[in-house]
């Protein structure tokens, strides 16, 4: 079937509108990302009342059989932290509605301005050292339920510092808003 010119001339206006606004569902980037340093114990040998884990839209947690927080940190032998998605440690119980995937990702903290949009790892362990930058995605059913961009949230994390009495201190920049992936402190996401 083939247009009559009326209808096209129509639409070319419509279709110009549609490009120029960019995604006509998508949802648009509203709040801005937010800049979080903290400091956790690793999960072996910490004190029973202290922060062991993170979820990243609600802060310090500590790791239980809850397992209400996106990833758990320890130290190994060597001084390294090992940062645990909450699947690592829960398995399929944490599967359905929550999943967290990290990977590593070369470059300064303050540098990387996006996050990638694949090849995260949702069930092992990371092993980092100071500086290193770990890139997140968050699958949280609760937070972007009603999202018709997307039903993630990204954000960065890095380890800055360990210390001999089994603290670790870190720093992450959130994405809050579903399907973005732009990770600057204080500014509304484009991508």
């Amino acid at each position: 079937m083939q247009l009559t010119r009326p209808v096209r001339v129509a639409l070319v206006p419509l279709v110009m509108l549609a490009i120029a606004c960019g995604d006509p569902l998508g949802t648009k980037a509203t709040y801005a990302d937010s800049l979080n340093s903290y400091a956790v114990y690793g999960l072996t040998n910490a004190p029973a009342a202290v922060p062991t884990a993170l979820s990243f839209l609600g802060g310090l947690s500590r790791a239980s059989s809850t397992f209400a927080f996106d990833v758990a940190f320890d130290i190994d032998a060597s001084g390294r932290v090992i940062v645990y998605p909450v699947r690592a440690l829960a398995g399929a119980l944490a599967g359905t509605l929550k999943r967290v995937g990290l990977q590593s990702v070369p470059g300064s903290f303050s540098l990387i301005t996006a996050v990638p949009v694949s090849g995260y790892d949702t069930l092992h362990t990371q092993v980092v050292t100071p500086g290193m930058v770990l890139a997140v995605e968050l699958r949280d059913g609760t937070s972007c339920f009603s999202s018709l961009k997307s039903q993630l949230l990204y954000a960065k994390l890095v380890v800055d510092s360990v210390s001999a009495s089994n603290r670790i201190w870190i720093r992450t920049v959130v994405d809050p808003n579903c399907g973005y992936r732009g990770v600057v402190p204080d500014s509304i996401p484009t991508i």
